[in-house]
């Protein structure tokens, strides 16, 4: 397959696409058109007062059926996926591996809509097989997959990373930067622990809390704000290193501090890390145009 560099869906165009509502109007406007086609994730909506427009690059190509990137995935995944360090499965492209992407990819696009999402539990057969398949390196059709398993797998992949996302080296820092009582002094605290991120940490961090920032922009539909998010989520992304020896209390008190930091890097992701996604992914496609739209925020893949 060919690909080609993608053009920019910046604030101009996307008032176009959006204020775009007749069927002729979709035809004559090719991005529209091929929108059309896939109402269930991607949704023209009319938005009186638009927020940010989120530069999304694994959206920059339609997930493929399983046999049109069955080599991407062999190449991508050159280690077990689970329990390794992002430094092993992601090489040294800074991309993060095909299922990953592709699997951020489905919570971004359905997640905003999905009541739940992070929370309810999946089939405990259905989630064994599908890390058994993943960790393998199969082939897996993950459109057709419930998206609440998906969800689960994924934190069991975040729970899997050695010394967790945020890195536990890190533990001190994070809290400390959390603990400065101006709120911008709060925020440029934050970036500089984040800087200390090994690069493919902070590539799957930045991706995930854009996501979370999107499913919790639309907690009327999905009922998972960012404290519901963080709570589910945060445990998997930072703990300490001896944490099972902890008592009950000492546990819930590091609970309630990796919830705050996780809900606070949720509600505050443009301040922190940028109103774009950095492309550090090589799929980039003309064939490209997926748009979900949520509260005024989009999922701009262009």
């Amino acid at each position: 397959m060919m690909f080609f560099p993608s053009k920019t869906l910046n604030a101009s165009n996307m008032e176009t696409l959006i204020e775009c509502q007749s069927e002729g109007d979709i035809k004559e406007h090719p991005l529209l058109a091929s929108c059309e086609s896939e109402d269930s994730i991607c949704q023209l909506i009319e938005v009186k007062k638009r927020k940010k427009v989120l530069s999304w690059p694994f959206l920059m190509r339609r997930l493929s059926p399983a046999s049109d990137f069955s080599g991407a995935l062999e190449t991508d995944l050159k280690a077990s996926l689970f329990d390794q360090p992002l430094s092993i499965i992601c090489g040294g492209s800074d991309t993060l591996p095909r299922p990953i992407q592709d699997i951020l990819t489905i919570l971004c696009l359905k997640g905003p809509s999905t009541e739940g999402i992070f929370r309810r539990a999946a089939n405990e057969k259905a989630r064994k097989e599908l890390k058994e398949e993943l960790n393998s390196g199969d082939v897996v059709d993950l459109e057709s997959l419930p998206v609440h398993l998906l969800a689960v797998v994924f934190k069991d992949f975040l729970r899997s990373i050695p010394r967790k996302l945020l890195s536990s080296d890190l533990f001190e820092e994070w809290m400390g930067a959390l603990e400065m009582q101006d709120e911008e002094d709060r925020i440029e605290a934050l970036k500089q622990v984040a800087d200390k991120l090994p690069r493919p940490n902070l590539l799957l961090l930045k991706h995930l809390v854009y996501v979370l920032h999107l499913i919790s922009k639309n907690s009327e539909v999905n009922r998972m704000d960012s404290s519901n998010l963080a709570i589910c989520i945060g445990p998997n992304m930072l703990t300490l290193e001896n944490d099972q020896c902890l008592s009950f209390e000492a546990q819930k008190d590091l609970n309630n501090k990796v919830k705050t930091l996780v809900e606070f890097l949720i509600d505050n992701c443009f301040e922190i890390f940028g109103e774009n996604i950095p492309v550090h992914s090589s799929i980039t496609s003309v064939d490209s145009l997926e748009h979900t739209d949520s509260s005024g925020m989009e999922c701009a893949i262009i």
